[in-house]
């Protein structure tokens, strides 16, 4: 017979708490670099006047089928000056060709073209045109002063699509 002796953790105790260390440590990787969101109008218009802003997108709203989840899935609109870099996951029909490489997202860096925005009492318009000779884009984004964003682009040759999502203020990282 064996003497009574303390029982070390079970190993379903062992996975849980394993579980728990790996989603704790998965939250401060995740949220380390990330700017500010803003928290009232006030913050907003501050943000969006410095154009120094970034958006990324949590869904996507096709015009034909469901709503797409986007975490995990890269995608943002970066606002730097009078610049801007973006990429946004694509789903929904093409009515013409793309080019030979086309990745299918939509993407574009270069000068905000046709930028207005418009400040009202609970909410900021931004309107820009984007895309190269190939494709154009107009983009429509309505900012809340809580950080949430919807975002609609209207394309020459897909169908129109929307997300939703979140912005904050950009964090350029050293290198």
């Amino acid at each position: 017979m064996m003497p009574n002796r303390p029982e070390s953790f079970s190993a379903r105790t062992r996975w849980f708490l394993l579980i728990i260390l790996g989603a704790l440590l998965l939250v401060s990787c995740g949220s380390s670099k990330r700017g500010a969101v803003p928290s009232s109008m006030d913050d907003l218009s501050n943000l969006i006047e410095s154009r120094q802003f970034e958006i990324e997108h949590d869904w996507a709203v096709p015009q034909r089928g469901r709503n797409i989840n986007l975490t995990g899935i890269a995608n943002y609109i970066r606002v730097e000056g009078d610049s801007v870099q973006l990429f946004l996951p694509y789903f929904g029909v093409r009515h013409f060709g793309g080019g030979y490489g086309d990745g299918g997202g939509i993407e574009y860096e270069g000068l905000l073209q046709e930028l207005e925005i418009k400040q009202e009492e609970r909410r900021m318009l931004m309107t820009f045109d984007a895309g190269e000779s190939s494709e154009g884009y107009q983009f429509h984004i309505t900012l809340y002063p809580n950080g949430n964003v919807n975002t609609t682009v209207i394309s020459t040759q897909r169908d129109n699509i929307s997300y939703r999502g979140t912005v904050r203020e950009r964090v350029v990282q050293e290198q």
